[in-house]
């Protein structure tokens, strides 16, 4: 049979201790387990909107896509707002490249089955990224 030392059971618990309130949070607001609130769990992490827009689209494509081609209008608009977000940290706010991942994310959003909430996030994303767009230079961001 298996040998489980002490220690490592108590490794376990701690882990479990910690982790277990916080799902139950989640799940108490009536979140699935497997996506962010809407607006994006990485909208409180990464440093800009495209960034956090380029975690949700990465979290919700490892579980929403059921197609090549669902596979690719993902891939087109984290590509593009990569090289957007690459610009910006060089100092160079790069609009057509921002327009792109805008134009691809609203493919992704006209054109793939997903999850309502998964719809709810990117949507929220896309909205961020409107208003990042408009007020560029400003105190928001």
């Amino acid at each position: 049979m298996f040998k489980v030392s002490i220690s490592s059971a108590m490794r376990v618990g701690a882990i479990a201790v910690t982790l277990v309130p916080g799902w139950q949070m989640l799940h108490a607001q009536g979140y699935p387990p497997n996506y962010p609130p809407a607006g994006g769990y990485y909208q409180r992490q990464a440093a800009s909107p495209a960034e956090r827009t380029i975690e949700d689209l990465r979290q919700i494509a490892e579980r929403e896509t059921f197609s090549h081609g669902q596979h690719e209008r993902y891939q087109h608009a984290i590509e593009h707002l990569s090289e957007f977000s690459g610009k910006l940290y060089a100092g160079r706010f790069d609009r057509g490249k921002l327009d792109r991942g805008i134009d691809d994310l609203r493919n992704v959003l006209a054109r793939n089955r997903m999850d309502p909430h998964a719809r709810d996030v990117l949507a929220g994303d896309l909205n961020e990224l409107y208003r990042y767009r408009a007020n560029y230079g400003g105190n928001r961001y």
